[in-house]
Parts: C-alpha cells; sequence; structure tokens
C-alpha cells in the first residue's frame, strides 16, 4: 500500500477524530447511566454508527483491499451518519428525538437547548479531510453527497410535517458552507504542497550545487598541492639531480670539491625531506576545525618560528564571527602561502600577521621586512603568489599586494560579509 502523503495524513486525522468522538460519547453513556432506559437508547443511537465506522476505519484490512478508494468510502459514510443524526437540528425540532424516544428532564432539555450549529461542524470535518485528501475532486463528490443528503432529509420532513420555514432559508447558506470551506481548504492544501515541491526542487539544486562547489574546492585544492609539490619536492628533487651529477664528475678530477659538493647535496636533501614532512602533515591536519581561525593561525606561526626562527607576531582585533569552511579554509591558506614565500625567498628577519573581525568585513594582513620584489616583474609561474590569488578569488575577497625589492611585501586580503 503506497498511498500519497496526503491521504495518508488525511486517513490519520480521521481515525484520530474517530477515537475522540469514542471517548466523548463513552464519557457522555456514563454520565447518563443513571437517567433511564430511554436516554441510554437516544445516545446509543449516536454511538451506533460511529462505533461501526470505528470498526471498518480503524483495522488495516479494508485499506488494504481499497488502497486509494478507502478514505473516500470512509468519509462519504461519515457524512452519511452525521447527515442523518443532525437532520432533526436543521429543522429548528430539537425536541424531535426527545418527543421520538420519550425523553424529558435534564436530557430533554439538553437536547432543546443544543446549537443548531454544532452538527454542522461535525459534518465538516469529513468534508475537509476530502479536500485534503483529493483536493477538488473530493470537494466536488463529497459537497455534492452532502447536499443530496442534506436537501433528501428536507424533502423527507416535509412530507412528515416537520419542517419549518426556516430550514429553507438556511439551507442555502448551509450548501454555500458545504462547498466554500472544503474548496478553501482544497486551494490553500494544493498551494502547500505546491510549495512544497518547489522547497524540495530548490533543496536537490542546492545539493547538486553544494556537490559541484565541494567538487571545485576538491580540484581546487589538488592544484594547490600540485603546486606545493613542484615548489618543494620537486625543486628539491631537480636541484639534487644536478647536484648528484655535478658530484659524479668532481669524485674524478676534484676529490677536494667533490666533498663540498657533498656537502650540498646532503643539505639539499634534508631540506626537500622537511618541505615533504610538512607538505603531508599539511594533509593530514585540519587545525581549523578544533581551533577555529585565530587558533590554527597562532599554532601556524609558532610552527614557523621554531622552524625558521624568524620572529612571528600575530594582532587579533574583534571577536571571530561564523565563517564558513570555505571561508575559514581559504583565509587559513592565503596565510599558510605568505609565510611559506616568506620562508623561501625574503630573508626576513620577523614577520607580523594582523587578523582583525568588524561587523561586515574581515581584514587579513601578512607583513614582512625581508628583501621584496617587484609584483609587476613576477614571473606567472610563480605558483606561491598565484595560491594566494586563487584563494582569494574563492570566496570573493579583495587581494592587494604591495613590495618594493628592498622595502619587505605586504599583503592585505579584505573580506566583506
Amino acid at each position: 500500500m503506497n498511498q500519497p502523503l496526503a491521504l495518508r495524513e488525511a486517513l490519520r486525522i480521521f481515525r484520530l477524530t474517530l477515537i475522540v468522538k469514542i471517548v466523548f460519547l463513552g464519557l457522555s453513556f456514563l454520565a447518563i447511566l443513571g437517567l433511564g432506559s430511554s436516554a441510554r437508547l437516544g445516545l446509543l443511537l449516536r454511538v451506533a454508527p460511529t462505533l461501526l465506522l470505528a470498526l471498518l476505519v480503524l483495522p488495516p484490512w479494508l485499506e488494504r483491499a481499497l488502497g486509494r478508494r478507502f478514505l473516500a468510502l470512509a468519509l462519504g459514510l461519515d457524512i452519511l451518519f452525521e447527515s442523518l443524526q443532525s437532520a432533526p437540528f436543521f429543522f429548528e425540532r430539537r425536541a424531535f428525538w426527545a418527543e421520538q424516544l420519550g425523553l424529558s428532564g435534564p436530557v430533554g432539555r439538553h437536547l432543546m437547548e443544543t446549537p443548531l450549529t454544532e452538527p454542522f461542524f461535525f459534518l465538516l470535518i469529513p468534508l475537509i479531510l476530502l479536500a485534503w485528501g483529493y483536493g477538488r475532486r473530493g470537494v466536488v463528490w463529497g459537497s455534492t453527497w452532502a447536499t443530496i443528503l442534506h436537501l433528501g432529509t428536507g424533502y423527507w420532513a416535509l412530507h412528515k410535517d416537520v419542517l419549518t420555514r426556516t430550514f429553507f432559508e438556511g439551507a442555502l447558506l448551509r450548501i454555500a458552507l458545504l462547498y466554500l470551506v472544503p474548496l478553501l481548504v482544497s486551494v490553500l492544501a494544493q498551494r502547500e504542497r505546491k510549495q512544497h515541491s518547489e522547497l524540495e526542487a530548490a533543496h536537490q539544486r542546492l545539493r547538486r550545487h553544494a556537490a559541484t562547489v565541494e567538487q571545485l574546492a576538491v580540484s581546487r585544492e589538488r592544484n594547490r598541492l600540485a603546486r606545493d609539490l613542484h615548489d618543494t619536492l620537486a625543486h628539491s628533487l631537480a636541484a639534487l639531480s644536478v647536484q648528484l651529477e655535478a658530484l659524479r664528475t668532481l669524485l674524478t678530477h676534484d676529490p677536494a670539491a667533490a666533498q663540498n659538493a657533498l656537502n650540498g647535496v646532503t643539505t639539499l636533501a634534508r631540506n626537500g625531506l622537511e618541505e615533504s614532512r610538512q607538505a603531508i602533515q599539511a594533509l593530514r591536519t585540519d587545525p581549523l576545525k578544533t581551533l577555529g581561525l585565530v587558533g590554527a593561525l597562532r599554532g601556524m606561526l609558532q610552527n614557523f618560528q621554531a622552524r625558521t626562527g624568524v620572529q612571528a607576531d600575530l594582532s587579533v582585533a574583534g571577536h571571530e564571527p561564523d565563517l564558513t569552511d570555505e571561508e575559514a579554509q581559504a583565509l587559513f591558506r592565503i596565510a599558510d602561502e605568505a609565510l611559506t614565500n616568506v620562508e623561501r625567498h625574503a630573508a626576513a628577519q620577523q614577520v607580523t600577521v594582523r587578523l582583525a573581525f568588524g561587523s561586515d568585513r574581515i581584514d587579513l594582513v601578512i607583513q614582512d621586512d625581508g628583501v621584496g620584489f617587484d609584483p609587476a616583474a613576477v614571473d606567472p609561474d610563480r605558483y606561491g603568489l598565484t595560491g594566494i590569488q586563487e584563494r582569494a578569488a574563492m570566496i570573493g575577497a579583495t587581494l592587494k599586494v604591495r613590495s618594493r625589492p628592498g622595502s619587505g611585501t605586504r599583503i592585505w586580503c579584505s573580506l566583506e560579509r
């Protein structure tokens, strides 16, 4: 049994309504136990249809047999029972059942004082559920069925001479409500389902977009790792290869020079090994998730200072906001790339990293007192600076690099939020 969600919801509400009605009718039966057999008989006439309907609706066997038609048939029966039981109230004969059953005293007065609109509201419940579960088609069939029963009982009352003139005055209003209220429910339900479908479609698009962004981020990270390996391991191995070729020649013609070359090869190999370890360490750990951006930058600067001997300071202004993973990762990697460039090329004595958190902007500044360079003369194949520019572009940040030979370098990245 694979019914639409709307039918399952309507059926669940209908079953709950039946259970509530049975409970209230049971309490009413206990309340009139001492009023005589006539009162109990009158209540039994009210309870019997509800119990019969509950026996058909609550067990699942009939639902499995009828499928989508099950709810429509159950609600149709409920409309029939409610129409027959509430008919005397619409004829303004509140004492109709009291006269037929010989009820008097408190029970008779209760029936005579019951508001005329109360049974009509019970009749609207199955019509609303039909509108919710079956849409406008359910409104047409359910409201037409209720109207036929309403006019049919009126025709019967006309022949029994229990119908008053006011019945015709209220009949048109009640029939209009029988159509209008369920129709409004069906329209609202249709709009709600349309909005739900649109939200579901938007959710699917967002998931596809997130998957695309994730793939793009992975691709960019691979490119960054390729650049890092090119700048570290590839350069070290290339230089090592050249030094070994030179060493081979020197071993034959100049053993003393070969010894000096061997020392250089050893140093070069150790530097390449250290750089490879740093790249592997960057792959293994993600300090941003455990320490946040400020803590990760502080740890990175401590490692940088311990490794290079260059004085590294961090200053932070404001409170760190809730950054997205992409924003935090990009700012962290920009600082990482900048410090790597300082270590390799700047020959600096001091590096300062400033991080300022504003209400609508985040500024990251990395400044060193090294040898500097001419930004206009930078080779496009200088992957370190290219990586910084790409990471800033990924998060829509503004990046400015200010440097000149002999005056150090200042990298400023500003992210507006």
